[in-house]
């Protein structure tokens, strides 16, 4: 088994994406707005808030494709 937990928590997401915490946490808040094409995954514990490493870089992915297709002409 690996020694990495499966899940991220707030501070160590933040980490991962370069964000400041404040800013993702903005980001999970913001998630539910229809206006968000594509909300930030995550899972909530609770009150805690955590998220999988791999469904963020899924979620990257998502981003740079839609990004990409405006830049189209």
């Amino acid at each position: 088994m690996s020694d990495k937990p499966f899940l991220m928590s707030l501070q160590q997401a933040a980490e991962f994406l370069g964000l400041t915490r404040s800013q993702l946490y903005q980001l999970t808040r913001d998630r539910s707005r229809v206006r968000q094409a594509s909300p930030i995954p995550l899972i909530r514990l609770g009150k805690r808030i955590a998220f999988r490493k791999d469904a963020l870089e899924q979620w990257l992915c998502q981003l740079e494709a839609a990004s990409a297709a405006e830049v189209r002409p």
